[in-house]
């Protein structure tokens, strides 16, 4: 049983032909992570719900006060207020040559350039106020955002799907290849979006420390399909484990 209203219906979502399908809700205003063994679908869930991912059957809903909206396409998922984070910045996040203002206004065009031309002042205020939020670390907003660290050009990222000020956040191991103070840093922002924010978020992260320590559930996936849901109560390195290799009760 939800605790909170539904804010994600997935019905029938079978991620590859043969598959089981998925029927899960995810209630809103908190953290649900994805876990699983390598290659049992927890990824392509993460993508089929922002839309990169088009499923064989069954639907994808978002929920709000007004109604629901159906999930078909990327398109569809930005118009709902779903943004993604990706999980490899350099490949498909940053463009390493461009500014730091230009990589943080490149995601968020429609925030800050509603009818075709750019807000320049509201640009550099927004930006500022992610720079104080996250602790951005970078010499001016014209600087390259290759000039950047790790953990700094995640950050950007992060502030950029941010700016819309999005639904439901889905973050694809989100910190990846950051180290200790900027993941920790990055915790501390997720759990301020969910009190200060409402937002909901789903992650997918490889690392079953973070998902325990920063997760409200967990759904815990095999062969394409969701084994087991685990609850803070229950959430633990053991038990996560214990539900990948496919001990314990199935959902």
């Amino acid at each position: 049983m939800l605790s909170r209203p539904a804010v994600l219906t997935v019905s029938g979502l079978c991620l590859l032909p043969g598959d089981a399908p998925i029927n899960v809700d995810i209630g809103g205003g908190h953290i649900v992570g994805l876990a699983g063994l390598d290659g049992h679908g927890q990824d392509l869930f993460l993508q089929a719900l922002a839309g990169l991912h088009a499923s064989h059957t069954g639907s994808i809903q978002v929920h709000f006060e007004t109604g629901s909206q159906t999930i078909g396409s990327y398109t569809d998922a930005e118009r709902a207020g779903l943004a993604y984070l990706p999980s490899d910045r350099k490949k498909n996040g940053i463009f390493p040559m461009l500014s730091v203002a230009d990589n943080f206004l490149l995601g968020a065009a429609r925030e800050f350039a509603p009818n075709g031309w750019i807000r320049s002042a509201r640009v550099r205020d927004k930006l500022e106020k992610f720079r104080q939020e996250l602790a951005i670390s970078f010499a001016s907003s014209k600087t390259p955002i290759r000039n950047l660290s790790g953990g700094n050009q995640q950050k950007v990222l992060l502030a950029r799907v941010m700016a819309s000020n999005p639904h439901v956040l889905l973050l694809n191991d989100p910190t990846r290849g950051v180290d200790i103070q900027t993941r920790h840093a990055l915790y501390r922002y997720f759990r301020r979006a969910i009190s200060d924010l409402g937002t909901t978020i789903v992650v997918f992260s490889t690392e079953l420390e973070e998902l325990t320590e920063l997760c409200d559930e967990v759904l815990v996936f095999r062969d394409n399909g969701v084994f087991a849901r685990l609850n803070r109560a229950e959430l633990s390195l053991d038990g996560l484990m214990q539900a990948m290799f496919g001990e314990g009760a199935g959902s």
